[in-house]
């Protein structure tokens, strides 16, 4: 279903060819693999997709595609799991990171009261490791949720196969 729907809300080749951020990938970009859903294309796009989502970087979806084709997958996929992030929970999903990395790293709390550039540097380690270590964890745990609930789907129709065969 979900192969169905993408399938009628994706841009032609010749548009993606023509998009001037996407010519960074060139010809690559294109290739069919990227564009076929298996198990293990899905896995790599929503691993890909979270990570990217976690990174308090701009261009998110340059970089899930970019480890999309690192990885092999399923590129439709990863850029909507990027999205994951969006206007509602960046906040605060950084600030959770932000947590993190203070804790991890053992750094005191920031009080704002200087200049907003030095506090942004203080900031920004704390808030790299934390964003790095929860994209790491969110990459896994979405690749082993994506191949369980893959095999999962499987064994059912399978089951379900069989049952109607066994009613003839």
């Amino acid at each position: 279903m979900l192969r169905q729907w993408l399938r009628h809300r994706m841009p032609s080749q010749e548009t993606l060819r023509q998009h001037r951020v996407l010519a960074l990938f060139g010809e690559r970009l294109l290739d069919p693999d990227y564009w076929c859903c298996n198990r293990h294309s899905a896995a790599v796009a929503v691993a890909a997709g979270l990570f990217a989502a976690w990174m308090p970087l701009p261009m998110h979806t340059l970089v899930a595609i970019g480890l999309a084709v690192l990885f092999r997958g399923y590129l439709p996929l990863a850029i909507a799991m990027v999205w994951v992030n969006n206007p509602l929970t960046l906040a605060p999903m950084f600030y959770f990171a932000y947590q993190l990395g203070a804790r991890l790293l053992n750094t005191p709390e920031l009080v704002f009261s200087g200049s907003f550039e030095q506090e942004a540097l203080a900031m920004a380690v704390p808030l790299l490791t934390g964003a790095l270590l929860m994209g790491l964890n969110c990459a896994l745990l979405g690749w082993i949720v994506t191949r369980l609930g893959w095999r999962w789907k499987v064994q059912l129709a399978w089951k379900l196969r069989r049952e109607k065969r066994s009613q003839r």
